[in-house]
């Protein structure tokens, strides 16, 4: 039997974090170090967060999001993610594998109205495996794909996109430049037109354009409310540009999209990609709504073509990050593309989540090195709990009033549980320490 104990009502002066109100953990020697990279690596604007044990450690932006008219990058700025996009195919995949809807080592054509083999290895299936690690022989054909670039979102359909590109009736189908002359799973090349099929394997077998699947199967179950597919989806004022350095001055490029949209396309900001990596790093779950098993993750983040690359694992692949007296393979997937470059790495085994956006083109490496040396040592005063991750206050109401925050007695917020003082914030300013036994 629960039996709750009140010990004390008494006032706090504690600041309780939310979105856009500061960095729970700010620390200046890191911001020095960020800063420098920046400027090394001809960065404009870069935003960046930390989780570690459920909850936002760190969260701070700087420079611009906007050079000309000098509007500064803020925690809610959106960015293009480049290949970091690949998560999230992988992860909508997934999905319909847990549902029993697809089979990850079925021959693709089963879900697809036109058959897709390589030139020459007829005999030998592509399947949704070969597809999320990179060995399914299929190649980027430069050509065709600057094809499906346009500004600010593409004007043909990802059905019509595969279609041209993998139907021998295609406009861009190509033999020689669409395919390695190799057998799928025999050796490994990335692929971005891989991906983008995966991603309308989903929509063909969903029956949803896969952008509104992800909108109900990812989005909308973490509270990712600035993440999106495309950029008709945002208003613009909130959308960093991307930018090249030339001749010593930021030169943006016109906001862009391509058809091809699975393997690259998604915007989003820090706060939206901390809830996703909170949810991977708590087995699928954020707070009670599932993304996805801890089974399919566990899948997910194991080396799936060892002989080929070991690092690879289902769409997801490991990075060495360094810290202060070692190194550590972490998770993850980084994105690079015109005007910008992106970073996302997971250490399940200290339960810490890094995330860095960028607006320029060079190398975010070394500032992911900082963030992740920061965080293992980190032993947080402040904490910001996810948008959408459960406070476990369920019917916690004492009369008229209603318990809308709990904090732990450093002031982090958590969540409703026994065996530890905490301190109810009531929704009419009051606070109580309360202390529970099972």
């Amino acid at each position: 039997m629960k039996i709750s104990y009140t010990l004390l009502l008494f006032a706090v002066g504690l600041t309780i974090q939310s979105n856009g109100q500061g960095n729970p953990n700010p620390d200046g020697s890191v911001d020095v170090l960020i800063q420098s990279e920046m400027s090394t690596e001809r960065f404009p604007g870069v935003s960046t967060i930390i989780v570690k044990n459920g909850e936002v450690v760190w969260v701070e932006s700087y420079g611009f999001a906007d050079v000309e008219n000098a509007i500064a990058v803020e925690d809610t700025t959106v960015f293009l993610l480049a290949s970091m996009s690949k998560v999230f195919t992988g992860t909508a995949s997934m999905q319909l594998y847990e549902a029993g809807t697809t089979d990850l080592d079925q021959d693709v054509s089963n879900y697809l109205t036109w058959p897709v083999g390589i030139p020459g290895f007829q005999n030998d299936s592509i399947t949704i495996r070969q597809l999320m690690t990179h060995t399914s022989s299929i190649e980027d054909n430069g050509l065709a794909m600057d094809g499906y670039y346009d500004y600010p979102d593409p004007t043909i359909s990802l059905q019509e996109c595969m279609q041209r590109y993998f139907s021998m009736s295609g406009a861009d189908y190509d033999p020689a430049a669409n395919f390695y002359n190799s057998a799928p799973g025999s050796v490994y090349n990335y692929s971005n037109m891989g991906t983008a099929l995966n991603g309308y394997i989903t929509e063909a077998v969903s029956g949803m354009p896969f952008d509104d699947f992800c909108d109900a199967n990812i989005f909308n179950p973490l509270c990712m409310e600035k993440t999106a597919w495309h950029f008709a989806d945002f208003d613009s004022a909130h959308v960093a540009r991307p930018y090249q350095y030339v001749g010593g001055n930021y030169v943006p490029y016109a906001h862009y999209g391509f058809a091809d949209y699975p393997d690259g396309q998604l915007r989003s900001n820090v706060h939206d990609l901390g809830n996703f990596m909170i949810a991977y790093l708590n087995g699928g779950t954020l707070g009670t709504n599932t993304l996805l098993n801890s089974s399919s993750i566990s899948e997910m983040w194991s080396a799936q073509v060892p002989t080929l690359d070991p690092t690879q694992g289902l769409n997801w692949y490991q990075e060495e990050l360094f810290y202060s007296g070692g190194s550590e393979m972490l998770w993850g997937h980084n994105g690079g593309e015109n005007g910008v470059s992106t970073d996302m790495y997971l250490d399940p085994i200290n339960n810490i989540g890094i995330c860095v956006l960028t607006n320029g083109e060079g190398d975010a490496l070394y500032i992911c090195d900082e963030l992740y040396d920061y965080a293992r040592s980190l032993n947080p005063t402040s904490s910001i709990l996810p948008d959408c991750g459960e406070l476990g206050i369920g019917e916690l109401n004492h009369g008229d009033k209603k318990v809308i925050r709990i904090i732990d007695l450093i002031g982090r917020e958590t969540t409703d549980k026994q065996n530890a003082v905490l301190i109810y914030i009531y929704s009419d300013g009051s606070t109580e320490k309360v202390f529970k036994v099972e």
